[in-house]
């Protein structure tokens, strides 16, 4: 691949022109989708918008009130699919039960509980066998100011059956319930099913000679509400955009498919709706390459590998004939890749290190036009090896181990 090709300064005023909040479902994300469409077709290519619809859950209403021994009410998050409470509250008394080991459990019956950090299936779980009446965690750090005193929001993923609900606050106001002694609070939390459209944008080039072999490359547009979302991931947007402009210069072999996915913030659902979608061709895909979390300076470039081991020491072999420091890891990612791998496609996500995500600090502000070359390049020279070969170097195949990991991940998903 020629590096020189390849533009930082492209990537990051693509970047900028994104630097707005894109929910899944929301027109924002909508008129992102447009946008990325629009550039598409100056590439001249033949753009898709595919739209899919998604289950969200949007809250009603989210309370914490202390009833004793002193009476406030703090600023709380509710946890998304985490079910209502009686329209009046669940009122009972309070205990700060830390990491929620075996023995602070045992001490939970018919108590509203604080635990640290987020709660997910497991804890769930044990909350419910422990008889809890409802839980509370916390968020943020003691610095904290200003708008980073908003809880942040979390859904609960994986769990059939809620009996109990639950709420986020600060780390500041969590202090502030053991230094005060709170005994007894009232938690309300009420939400509401819905569904929203999001929308997956595609372009294909078709391949000279190998045409019945695929590659994709993919990125998600969207973002959480928190924030913009520059590193997390219009980055990798713009990544997928500039090798999109680079093979349809220099055409590859074998078919290549750039996939930009809405609602991945979600639960992946932008690529759940693609493989279902294009089911029926999915025993020609060979090979997806995505990228989740780019653009900063500082920081080690990952690529997470959900394929046979091997396949990391070919790759590793490409970047290193190209010059470039990356490290592999070789499992299961937390992003589209895993949808790809699900569906028997061996796959990978290129991340880089980074500050912010999920935050207001994600912002266009730390994201470096050297970087998002690098990180191009990067996945440029293995996209251009795998499209060019004479014979793809690896299997169509994921391994069993990974196969039951994924099967797990969906099931709580």
């Amino acid at each position: 691949m020629d590096r020189n090709k390849i533009s930082g300064q492209r990537q990051y005023e693509f970047v900028e022109r994104f630097n707005y909040i894109r929910e899944a479902g929301t027109l924002e994300e909508r008129r992102a989708a447009e946008e990325i469409l629009e550039d598409v077709k100056k590439l001249g290519l033949t753009g898709r918008l595919e739209e899919f619809e998604f289950t969200a859950y949007e809250i009603a209403e989210e309370c914490l009130v202390v009833t004793e021994p002193y009476e406030k009410e703090y600023r709380v998050t509710g946890y998304k699919r985490c079910g209502d409470t009686p329209k009046d509250g669940v009122e009972a008394p309070f205990l700060y039960i830390e990491n929620g080991d075996e023995i602070s459990l045992s001490f939970a019956k018919g108590k509203i509980v604080m635990v640290n950090g987020p709660v997910k299936k497991e804890m769930y779980q044990n909350l419910v066998r422990a008889q809890a009446a409802g839980f509370v965690t916390m968020s943020g750090i003691p610095i904290d100011a200003g708008e980073d005193l908003e809880p942040a929001g979390y859904t609960l993923r994986g769990v059939e059956k809620t009996p109990i609900q639950g709420v986020n606050l600060h780390y500041k106001d969590a202090v502030e319930l053991v230094e005060r002694g709170a005994s007894r609070v009232k938690l309300t939390l009420r939400q509401k099913k819905v569904t929203r459209v999001s929308r997956n944008i595609a372009a294909r080039i078709e391949g000279s000679d190998k045409a019945e072999e695929m590659l994709t490359l993919s990125a998600h547009y969207d973002s959480v509400p928190q924030g913009p979302g520059a590193y997390d991931n219009m980055a990798g947007a713009a990544i997928i955009m500039e090798l999109a402009r680079y093979f349809t210069e220099n055409r590859p072999r074998r078919t290549m498919e750039f996939i930009w996915f809405g609602a991945e913030e979600t639960g992946l659902c932008g690529s759940l709706a693609y493989v279902k979608e294009h089911e029926a061709e999915l025993s020609g895909h060979r090979f997806n390459m995505n990228v989740d979390l780019a653009g900063q300076l500082i920081g080690g470039t990952v690529i997470g590998v959900a394929a046979d081991a091997a396949v990391c020491q070919m790759l590793a072999f490409v970047v290193h004939e190209a010059g470039m420091g990356v490290s592999f890891i070789n499992g299961i990612w937390g992003s589209d890749s895993n949808t790809f791998a699900w569906k028997g496609i061996p796959a990978m996500t290129l991340n880089r290190d980074g500050f912010g995500m999920h935050t207001r600090y994600d912002t266009i502000d730390l994201i470096s036009p050297w970087s998002l070359k690098r990180s191009a390049f990067v996945l440029g020279c293995i996209a251009e090896g795998l499209a060019q070969a004479e014979v793809m170097p690896f299997k169509r195949e994921v391994p069993e181990e990974f196969k039951k990991k994924l099967d797990t991940y969906f099931a709580e998903a």
